[in-house]
């Protein structure tokens, strides 16, 4: 009993590290970026212009073609790139309005090119960039010329100042009819070559990045390969492994092991023997679902097209939320009786055919425990756009699921000490309940808010703390398997806790957000280290103080999302010089996160601002008046000489 609960207990670790690479993985930063709100329009002259293109001048119904979206930067502007290196950043992003029978999909973003800034490393658009992606027809849309709007969020900036977070809208014509010929060759015939010299042939259009990744916010799987490489593909198939493993000690599939062993290999059995045909039996299994995840691959933007559909997506999520109540004891989800009585009462010993044709069918009628996670690992790996990786994924997470098949065939004897049904398995069962709803958000998450999936995770993580023992009173005679869930529980009301509180005070949901009632403070505290200057950040009373004491003003206005800012912040501020003459004066930093809202436009009329562009710093004299307004990143020496010019 010692050796079964000792089993009992490393499985529930192995469960509680899966625990943390879910939240961790699924989780992403995406669920934690919980953004400002909409872009700003009042800002000066829109240096980004758009137009998108198509490949060919006719698409058949039921048929995909190429399309393109150009972007146009004007010299000196740039834009981030879709993966800044930085989370404070904005990046590129593309998004549709689609309509009825026209689906836009598989979003091929470029490579940014790498510049330093006081010291950083930035990934930039600039020029003329081309960002392609994929446009199919239903095969019941009507013959007809169509618009699909499309989108660009970005937020540009220069060598010395940075604008608001923008967006630019065009649409990409698409003609729906037969007899199309290819068009715009010369973007989407160009080859892998003429794309890394940045060239494209037979046109004076300049690429102004090489390569192309695909898109993150469609596969974070993609992503951790193309970061990680080879490392980054054992990462995938470790945690793909690892969750198959876990998922054989389902209370769907843990129990029906011993039995399915006994139809393919027998109950006696010799060492060679067992390993065959439990090697046989898993392999066969193993290659269905590999099967399965290489043609969802291949086909991958149907479902990432899928994905964009509402109701879709709430399908979907139905589906993981009634697993979910099936795991913690609502009702019961099993095999069908007829099914389990034709396995029990089996008497024939399998062989290599009945072997193999077991594991067939194994595969393609799955456990209501592992259904759901297979569903969720196909729509994952759907939009990697790699079969290679779609099959590798589907296969590691089968030989997985299979380990215990294999050992068991192989030793009779592990049967006898492998952990019986008990407490852990109830607990084992619930924790993938939680699992589940954690899924469901995970996939959610593509037709809701940041700011609501943070939410939706943190009421999550919070009952899996309640409910999954994180509250539980242990006695001193506690066992190791009681005080882990208790850990565990705790780790998940911790995150929980914090996703919820953390939204509430960046978002505002209950009280002002943060910003508006903790002037002294900033969300983003890296402009607070090393600070050579002690800023006042409360504009009104600042005021209020250089009058009384008569002193001049400086006054830095900044954003979080503002590059340029950081290296006003950096290379001027951080002046020992600059900050020695500013001491005479009393400064002011005031943070005007967006053009519209109330304080900015507050700021901008006190002041007789015209244009809204960070950084901006503005010098007043001792009766208040604005003596100098400085418009982006100046030198150091520049500075002084305008702050040496205040009496």
């Amino acid at each position: 009993m010692f050796l079964h609960s000792k089993i009992g207990y490393r499985l529930f670790g192995l469960l509680a590290l899966l625990f943390v690479m879910l939240f961790v993985f699924a989780g992403g930063p995406e669920a934690q970026d919980f953004g400002f709100g909409e872009p700003d329009r009042l800002d000066l002259k829109n240096p980004v212009e758009a137009y998108a293109l198509f490949s060919v001048t006719a698409l058949e119904p039921g048929g995909e073609s190429n399309a393109a979206l150009i972007v146009e930067i004007e010299r000196p502007w740039h834009i981030n790139s879709s993966k800044p290196y930085e989370d404070w950043l904005i990046a590129a992003k593309v998004s549709f309005d689609t309509l009825d029978g026209l689906t836009p999909y598989d979003i091929s973003y470029p490579k940014g090119h790498d510049i330093d800034l006081a010291g950083s490393k930035m990934s930039l658009y600039d020029g003329k960039v081309i960002i392609e992606f994929k446009v199919k027809a239903d095969a019941n849309i009507a013959a007809g010329d169509y618009r699909i709007p499309v989108s660009l969020d970005y937020q540009p900036c220069d060598d010395k100042q940075c604008s608001a977070p923008n967006q630019i809208a065009t649409t990409l014509k698409v003609t729906i009819g037969t007899g199309g010929e290819s068009a715009n060759s010369a973007i989407f015939s160009r080859s892998k070559e003429e794309i890394e010299d940045n060239s494209v042939a037979a046109t004076e259009i300049e690429v102004a990045t090489a390569g192309s990744e695909a898109d993150q916010d469609a596969s974070d799987l993609q992503r951790l390969v193309d970061e990680y490489g080879f490392w980054g593909y054992l990462m995938a198939l470790g945690l793909a492994f690892i969750t198959g493993l876990i998922l054989s000690f389902s209370p769907c599939t843990y129990p029906m092991i011993p039995i399915t062993v006994s139809i393919f290999a027998g109950q006696q059995r010799s060492f060679g023997r067992g390993f065959f045909l439990s090697l046989v039996y898993v392999t066969s299994m193993a290659v269905v679902y590999g099967i399965m995840g290489l043609i969802v691959a291949m086909v991958g933007g149907v479902f990432g097209a899928w994905l964009a559909s509402p109701p879709v997506v709430v399908g979907i999520v139905i589906v993981f939320i009634i697993f979910s109540l099936s795991m913690f004891g609502v009702y019961e989800l099993q095999v069908p009786a007829s099914l389990r009585d034709k396995l029990g009462s089996t008497k024939t010993e399998g062989g290599v055919v009945g072997s193999m044709i077991l594991g067939l069918v194994a595969a393609l009628v799955v456990s209501p425990c592992v259904g759901p996670f297979v569903a969720g690992i196909l729509l994952y790996v759907a939009t990697s756009g790699s079969p290679l990786i779609g099959f590798l994924i589907l296969f590691v997470f089968a030989m997985g699921l299979g380990t215990l098949y294999m050992l068991i065939g192989t030793f009779s004897s592990v049967i006898n000490k492998l952990p019986r049904s008990g407490e852990w398995m109830e607990t084992v069962k619930k924790f993938f309940g939680f699992i589940l709803l954690l899924m469901a958000v995970y996939f959610l998450q593509t037709i809701i808010s940041p700011t609501m999936t943070a939410i939706a995770a943190g009421f999550v993580l919070l009952a899996l703390g309640v409910f999954g023992g994180g509250l539980d009173r242990l006695a001193p005679e506690s066992g190791f398997f009681l005080r882990l869930k208790k850990f565990v529980g705790v780790l998940a009301f911790i995150f929980g806790l914090y996703l919820l509180m953390g939204t509430v005070l960046l978002e505002g949901l209950i009280l002002p957000p943060a910003s508006d009632w903790l002037p002294t403070a900033t969300v983003n505290s890296e402009f607070k280290k090393g600070e050579l200057i002690d800023w006042n950040r409360d504009l009104e009373s600042g005021l209020a103080l250089a009058k009384s004491e008569g002193k001049p003003v400086v006054i830095d206005t900044w954003a979080t999302w503002c590059a340029n800012c950081r290296v006003l912040d950096k290379e001027v501020f951080g002046n020992e010089e600059v900050a020695a003459e500013i001491s005479r004066f009393k400064a002011l930093k005031i943070q005007l996160e967006k053009a519209g809202s109330p304080e900015t436009k507050q700021f901008m009329k006190k002041f007789n601002m015209k244009i809204y562009s960070l950084p901006t710093v503005l010098v007043l004299d001792r009766q208040g008046r604005v003596h100098k307004m400085i418009q982006g990143v100046i030198s150091a020496d520049e500075m002084l000489e305008i702050l040496r010019s205040v009496n």
